[in-house]
Order: C-alpha cells, then structure tokens, then sequence
C-alpha cells in the first residue's frame, strides 16, 4: 500500500498495522493521529509478536499493511 492509500484509510479511521523485526520483533503502526510508523509494541520472539498481531487484526478498527 502506498503512502496516499494508507492516508486515506487512516483518514477513514482504521489503524495500519506492520510486524518488523529490527532492531528486535515489534509492530509498527500509522492511525489518524499518527502519521509516520511509530511502534506499537516489543516483543521477545516473533511468534508473541505474531500472535499479539492476529488478535489486534480480529478487531474491525485494524489492518495489516
């Protein structure tokens, strides 16, 4: 998704969610308020951030990029 598609869907009101692994296992997100990825929360391994990322992607404010 490019940076135009991802203002308008945060404009529209739903958070971008990113799983990244640098420096360590993290999710990044971009909401209306926060427009440059900023980290959402750290984890020990990626698979608590992998699991954390499939409960925040069940709600229906929530995307994946």
């Amino acid at each position: 998704m490019d940076q135009i598609s991802q203002r308008k869907v945060t404009d529209a009101g739903f958070t971008i969610l990113r799983p990244d692994d640098q420096p360590s296992p993290r999710i990044k997100y971009k909401s209306i308020a926060q427009h440059e990825w900023k980290t959402f929360a750290k984890f020990e391994t990626k698979a608590a951030r992998d699991r954390e990322l499939a409960k925040y992607l069940e709600l229906s404010t929530f995307i994946s990029d």
